[in-house]
Formats: C-alpha cells, sequence, structure tokens
C-alpha cells in the first residue's frame, strides 16, 4: 500500500479522535483542534495531523491544497454518517458526556430510550447492557480510555502493518463512546464503528478518484460535493461460504467429534483469511470490512474496474483450490453492487436494492457454481475405486492415520484439534492446513511464534495488543471437557442420578435476515435506515454471539462447537445444555430489548451417536420451534414444543421445581409413581381422573407425617394441572420427564 493511502487510513481513522480527549478534559475547543493536539504527542506525520485538525471543520479551509487528503477524509466521514452536511460533533459543555443511545431504540416500530455506560470492551464481567437511566457518563470513564489510548500511542508507528492493530485498540476502546453529542442521528453510533466507516469510505474514494486520473479533490469533493454523492462511486460486495454445515457435521466414526470444533474454528479462520486475502489483493484494509462470520461478510470497496477483475479472479481462484481440496463440499460465491453515497440515505427502496441486487449475483452463482472446465476436471476420474476416508468420506488424497485411512485434511484436523486452545494462529507458505492458496494455518505458542516466519497472525478472543502486527478474531470456543465424556458427567457423580445422556443444542436469530434490510425502516418514515446502523447492528450481534457468548457458557459442562453471526451449535451435559440456553435466550431479550428473538431445538442422544444424526435431528426440533410461531424451543421430541416464557416460567422454573420439591420428600417406592402420573397425562381421559384421584391419595399415605400437609398443597396443584387446559398438562408431562431423567440410574 503506498504511503499516501496508508496516511488516509490513520487519518480517517483518527479525524475525530479529539471527541474522545474533549470528554476527558472538558476542552471547550474544536475537536480537530484538540485532536490533532493530542496526536502530535506521538508522530511527526504531518498529513496525519492535519486530517484530525481540518476534516471536522465545518467548511474546509480553501488554504489546503487541490489535492490534500482532508477533501476525502471530510467527505468519507459525512458520508459514514448518513446525513448531507458537515460532520460536526462539537458541542455545550454539559453535552460532552452525553451516553451513547442503545442502537435498538430506533430498531422495529417500538421507540425506546436505552443508554450504554462508556466503558472499555471487556471480556470478562457482565456485558455492557444498555440501560434506561439517562444522566451523563462520568468523566472518570473518559480519563480511563484516554489514558488506554496514550499508553498503546507510544507504542505505535503507524505503518501499514499496524493499521489492524489501530482498529483493534480503537474497537475495545470506543465502541461505547458516541461519535456525536450533538447530531441526534449519531447518538446510537460509536465512535469506534464511525471511524471505521470513514476510513473505509475514504479507502474507496481514493482508489475511485485514482482510476478517473482525478488529483483536484477541492474541486470534486469539495465544491461539487453534492454531485459526487451521486456517482457510483461504491461497491457493496459480498461473499457466501457454503458446505459448512455438512463439512462440520457430516463426519463418521466415534473418534471424530473430537474434530468437531476444530472443523468449526477452522471454517472461522478460513472466512477471515478470505477477507484478508481479498482486502490484501485490493489494497484496502479491514476499516473496508462491515461484517464477517458463519460463512458470510460484507465489504464496502471502490467501484472500479480493477477491483471488479480482482473480485472475479480472487472467486476464481479460490474455488479452483476449495475443488483442489474439498472436491464439491466447500464453494465460495461473491456478489456485489455499485451504490451511491445518496443511495444508502435516501429511500429504503434504494437502500434495499443495493443489498438485493448482491444477494441475487451470490445466489445466481450457486445455481450454477463451475465452469465447463472444472465440471469437466471433477467428472474426469469417473467412480473412484479407492476407499473411503473413515471420517468425511472423501476419497482424494488418503493416508494412514491412527490405523485409519483418512484424507490429507482430516489428518490435518487431527493436528489442529490439539491447537485450537491457543491463543495465536499463523498463516504461512508451508506448513499446518491448507487455509487458501498457497497459504496453510496453525496454532502456536507465545515462544513459538517468536520462532516463526508468518505472514500474517491471528489472535484469537483477546483485546490485548501485546502483538502490534495482529489480527484479532472472536470465536465462540468455550469447551468444558471432550464430547465423549458428557453423558458421563449428566450423572451426579454422588449419587449416581441422572440419565447418561449428552445433549445438543441447536439455535437462531428469528428472521434476522428481514431485522438486518428493514429492523431501521419503520420509525420516522425509515429515516433511521442507514449503513452506520447496519454496521452497527452487525457488531451488536456479533459482541453477543462471539465475545460474550463464552461467558454465558462459563463453568457449565459444554462446549460450544460453532457460534455464527446468528446460529448456535453445542454439545454438553443435558441438564447444562438447558441452563445456558436459558441463560442464553434471557440475556439475548435484555441485549435486544426484546426486539429479537430465538428458537432453539435440544436433543437428547446416547454418547455413541454420530455427530451428523444429532446434529439432523436437533435441527428438525429447531424447525419445529421456528414453527411455533419461533421464540420458541422444542426440547427433546418435536410434542414437546413451547413459547420460551412459557417453558421457562411455567415448566422449568415452575412445575419442574413443585415436582422436586414434593418428590424427593418420598423414597424410591414413592418415586415410581411419577411415571404412572406421566402415562396419565399422555392419555388423558376424565374417566382418568379417578385413577388420578387413586394414585396421589396412595402416594399421601407414604409421605411421611411431617410432609403430608405439604403434600396435600402439591396433590391438588397437580390435580388443577390434570383437569386444567391441554397446554397445562403438557406443561406437567414436561416437567416430570425432566425429573425423570435427574433422578434416573444407568449403570
Amino acid at each position: 500500500m503506498k504511503k499516501e493511502k496508508i496516511d488516509l487510513v490513520y487519518g480517517s481513522l483518527l479525524h475525530a479522535i479529539g471527541k474522545v480527549i474533549q470528554g476527558s478534559s472538558y476542552d471547550e475547543r474544536d475537536i480537530g483542534t484538540i485532536g490533532s493536539e493530542w496526536f502530535k504527542r506521538f508522530s511527526d506525520n504531518k498529513k496525519i495531523a492535519q486530517q484530525i485538525a481540518k476534516a471536522t471543520s465545518i467548511d474546509v479551509t480553501t488554504e489546503l491544497a487541490p489535492d490534500s487528503l482532508v477533501y476525502i477524509t471530510s467527505a468519507a466521514a459525512k458520508i459514514a454518517s448518513g446525513l448531507k452536511g458537515a460532520v460536526k460533533t462539537q458541542e455545550r459543555k454539559e453535552d460532552f458526556l452525553s451516553k451513547q443511545s442503545d442502537i435498538f431504540n430506533v430498531f422495529s416500530d417500538s421507540p425506546s430510550q436505552r443508554y450504554l455506560d462508556a466503558r472499555p470492551l471487556e471480556l470478562g464481567g457482565e456485558p455492557n447492557y444498555a440501560k434506561e437511566a439517562t444522566g451523563p457518563s462520568d468523566q472518570s470513564d473518559y480519563d480511563r480510555i484516554v489514558e488506554t489510548l496514550e499508553k498503546e500511542f507510544e507504542r505505535l508507528d503507524f505503518s501499514q502493518s499496524q493499521i489492524d492493530a489501530l482498529l483493534n485498540l480503537l474497537e475495545s476502546t470506543l465502541s461505547y463512546v458516541p461519535a456525536s453529542t450533538k447530531m441526534k442521528e449519531l447518538a446510537d453510533i460509536s465512535l469506534a464503528t464511525y471511524s471505521r466507516l470513514t476510513a473505509g469510505f475514504a479507502l474507496a474514494i481514493a482508489d475511485y478518484l485514482a482510476e478517473k486520473n482525478c488529483l483536484d479533490y477541492e474541486k470534486v469533493l469539495g465544491q461539487d460535493l453534492e454531485n459526487f454523492y451521486d456517482q457510483k462511486a461504491f461497491l457493496l460486495a459480498s461473499f457466501d461460504l457454503s458446505g459448512i454445515q455438512d463439512f462440520i457435521y457430516n463426519i463418521a466414526t466415534a473418534g471424530a467429534a473430537k474434530q468437531l470444533k476444530a472443523r468449526s474454528l477452522y471454517l472461522d479462520f478460513m472466512g477471515e483469511h478470505i477477507v484478508d486475502s481479498l482486502l490484501e489483493k485490493l489494497e484496502l484494509t479491514r476499516a473496508n470490512l462491515l461484517y464477517v462470520g458463519g460463512g458470510h461478510a460484507y465489504f464496502i470497496l471502490p467501484n472500479t474496474e480493477k477491483t471488479i477483475e480482482i473480485l472475479a479472479s480472487f472467486e476464481a481462484e479460490f474455488n479452483q483450490f476449495l475443488v483442489q481440496h474439498f472436491h464439491t463440499g466447500l464453494y465460495v460465491a461473491f456478489g456485489w453492487s455499485p451504490f451511491s453515497a445518496n443511495d444508502m440515505t435516501t429511500t429504503l427502496e434504494n437502500y434495499r436494492k443495493v443489498y438485493q441486487t448482491t444477494s441475487r449475483m451470490i445466489s445466481q452463482k450457486k445455481i450454477s457454481r463451475y465452469d465447463a472446465k472444472t465440471l469437466l476436471e471433477l467428472n474426469q476420474g469417473g467412480k473412484s475405486s479407492q476407499r473411503e476416508c473413515a471420517i468425511c468420506h472423501s476419497v482424494e488424497k488418503l493416508t494412514k492415520h491412527n490405523d485409519q485411512e483418512v484424507c490429507h485434511i482430516c489428518a490435518g484436523m487431527y493436528r489442529f484439534s490439539k491447537e485450537i486452545q491457543e491463543k495465536y494462529y499463523l498463516v504461512t507458505k508451508e506448513k499446518g492446513l491448507p487455509i487458501g492458496p498457497g497459504a496453510y494455518i496453525r496454532g502456536v505458542s507465545k515462544d513459538e511464534l517468536a520462532q516463526e516466519e508468518w505472514t500474517r497472525v491471528y489472535v484469537k478472543n483477546s483485546y490485548s495488543t501485546d502483538l502490534l502486527k495482529a489480527t484479532h478474531v472472536f470465536v465462540g470456543d468455550y469447551k468444558y471437557a471432550e464430547i465423549d465424556q458428557y453423558a458421563n458427567l449428566s450423572k451426579d457423580s454422588e449419587s449416581g442420578q441422572g440419565i447418561k445422556r449428552l445433549a445438543v443444542l441447536r439455535l437462531d436469530v428469528d428472521d434476522l435476515g428481514a431485522a438486518f434490510m428493514a429492523g431501521f425502516s419503520y420509525q420516522e418514515g425509515g429515516k433511521f435506515n442507514t449503513l452506520a446502523r447496519s454496521a452497527t447492528f452487525s457488531r451488536s450481534m456479533s459482541l453477543f454471539f462471539k465475545v460474550y457468548i463464552n461467558q454465558f457458557a462459563k463453568e457449565k459442562k459444554l462446549s460450544i462447537i460453532y457460534a455464527g453471526g446468528d446460529d448456535v451449535f453445542a454439545i454438553g451435559s443435558w441438564q447444562d445444555i438447558i441452563e445456558f440456553t436459558i441463560c442464553l435466550r434471557q440475556n439475548f431479550i435484555k441485549w435486544t430489548n426484546g426486539k429479537l428473538t430465538l428458537s432453539a431445538g435440544i436433543g437428547l442422544f446416547p454418547d455413541k451417536t454420530p455427530v451428523s444424526l444429532m446434529a439432523e435431528e436437533t435441527g428438525k426440533l429447531e424447525g419445529a420451534a421456528k414453527d411455533n410461531d419461533k421464540d420458541s424451543i422444542s426440547i427433546f421430541d418435536k410434542d414437546y414444543t413451547l413459547k420460551f416464557d412459557q417453558f421457562i416460567d411455567n415448566v422449568y422454573r415452575g412445575k419442574l421445581e413443585h415436582i422436586r420439591y414434593y418428590f424427593n420428600i418420598q423414597d424410591e417406592r414413592g418415586k415410581s409413581f411419577v411415571y404412572r402420573l406421566i402415562e396419565l397425562l399422555r392419555n388423558y381421559d376424565r374417566m382418568n381422573i379417578a385413577r388420578l384421584a387413586y394414585y396421589l391419595t396412595r402416594l399421601e399415605d407414604q409421605t411421611p407425617k411431617d410432609k403430608k400437609e405439604e403434600f396435600r398443597t402439591f396433590k391438588d396443584l397437580f390435580f388443577s394441572w390434570y383437569t386444567g387446559s391441554e397446554i397445562e398438562r403438557k406443561e406437567a408431562e414436561m416437567a416430570l420427564l425432566l425429573y425423570v431423567y435427574e433422578i434416573r440410574k444407568d449403570s
């Protein structure tokens, strides 16, 4: 990347840094002056300092050279804000510490008023939930953020290799600092997101104008800025990696379960590698990345012939790599659509059209994946007489590993599965799992890191900037034990009670695609539907499912196998899987202010069940939950499908607790009545009311004298469940079944 573009990245990323300095110092001067003076403490780079000093001015001064980068940064900042006017972040003193509005305040058709505390992102402790309190942030919060920034800026040399480190630093410190305390429209956009978007648009503008041999930025982006807003200067690009679920779940043999997390993590890194490799070829940065996760990504790119040529050639090259190593198992499709600044700020129709055009291109490519040459190569061999890989059934490049015939990918996955708890992941030209054309990945310790030559390094689940030349990625990777241990861990270690089964969870967000497209279009005629809010919304989903999800799983007996952009796959002891699901759902409702919901399926399986079968059956349960008007859970069987609140309040924290309390005072003979009660509930008939009364009376007779009064209360309660509605009986049946699984003793 040319020096001028590097300066442009840093200048646009830091053009509004004075906002956070202002919150700490209560300095009433304009943020450009504050920010540039602060920056000069760490660098003598005049071009960066000039962008910081001038880009936020109401009028970009005429004393600048026509090719000054200030014009690009200033225009990019206006486009990133989603507004036509100048980006003015200066405000009255009493507003310096205004809190950032929750992104969900203007989401859906029900306005709300919640605000976020100004604090750094932290991997431990409670997530930063929005609250209804409207008071200002404490100045000490800003002091702490500025102190962190100053400490890290002392180490930066503002070179190309440290751009990702700065992006990580800004994200970890400025995600809850509002970009502006004056413009109401920007109150819910963080300084981190706004700065990132500004840099992405700035780089795209620079390349777009360079292709036109235009260096008179003053004219195009100053005098004629309104005309530039109409130019299709940008591309919304996206990719979709197909075959993820089959790659992860469709594996044979019991021992293959140990590969599950490795396979999931490998595909996470493949998505990241696609992003970084493409941006490297385009001479852009992760500031141009809007979102990556779950095999999908969105970018803001310059609308140039060079960009389109690179997108097409990169797609073809990467698919050649996928064919070579995975046959037809994995496929990546790219799509893109030109857009102008006005397309993203004028009408909802134009906004949607840009996304829909991109999506349609991807869909069309997925229908007809391969050209004639590739199809010929794929069919050349005809039916193979070779033995299949014992894990994935591939017949390509088989080798011996642990007395099994396996393909080279599965053999590599065995090695990778031992590396997945590492913090650092190297991309090199020859050693590890193939992750792209001429690229290999493996996990290493910090000591190994210092001894290796690498082209790229990923740091997993850490905001620490101990390594400046690194890309930070976040994944749900919590692990309590090996998968084949969870069935045994479902049994109480002392009493031996508990059915010996593991559980599988499949869960995803209801109607996330529709929410992403139209979630901000309902209030005030769609004026909140901006790219900045879409980016903030995507970031909010990523924070929940990639960062905080590990907290929700902490100390529970389970492994998070996969946590993509909106869906989760986890395996663990069945009790802990239920607890985790409830925890995840309740926190998600709190996170989104109840404006988005989840649906979940939980399957119960013996420990030797093939992973593919567990995934398939649990997927059907998740489907049953979706079919129950969403916001539902289907647990163990489609017949046991309820709304989430109904399951949590009426079954898990309601009827089950009553059943535990009253049956735990019984001996083994007394507990056997549970099965009879389940049978009566399943075969409800008014004629069976007399039988129920008989069973409950017998159970009362067996109850200790000092507990009889308590049991009579339960007897009346259960009788009311039985004679109540059909749903009451279903809830009671589910609660009894869960209790049976809790007390059952398996050998």
